[in-house]
């Protein structure tokens, strides 16, 4: 009984989201996952590894950022304020761009280094040869 009553205390109360928040949220998330979705075709149908590398920027920069902050909005609204909500999703999304820019740079000084041709298409086809 005594361990149910602790249990009790700890728990966390939701409340039912507004409407001006679950639209907010609705609006962010979808944007966001178009943004992801926009990046990971362009990737698709990028002609070369270097374009692939470059395409990756509006999704991990813009989109998942938008991501994370639908996941604020949301917490904010069921469960109110909180300063560390706050602060793990800043964290976050500085992570994100920071991780994103330093593996952009990687990737291309190791696509540069392995001295590939990256003009050729991906797709097998061959280059086309330039008039002298």
């Amino acid at each position: 009984m005594l361990t149910t009553m602790l249990a009790a205390e700890d728990m966390v109360h939701y409340s039912e989201m507004s409407w001006l928040g679950a639209g907010l949220c609705a609006v962010l998330v979808i944007a966001g996952s178009i943004l992801v979705f926009a990046s990971a075709r362009a990737m698709y149908l990028a002609p070369d590894a270097i374009s692939q590398i470059n395409m990756l920027g509006p999704g991990v920069g813009v989109g998942l950022p938008l991501l994370i902050a639908a996941n604020l909005v949301h917490t904010w609204d069921t469960q109110g304020f909180e300063l560390g909500i706050l602060l793990k999703s800043v964290l976050a999304i500085t992570g994100l761009l920071v991780v994103q820019a330093a593996g952009s740079s990687v990737m291309g000084r190791a696509l540069h280094a392995t001295h590939w041709d990256h003009t050729v298409p991906l797709s097998g086809g061959k280059k086309v040869k330039e008039p002298k």
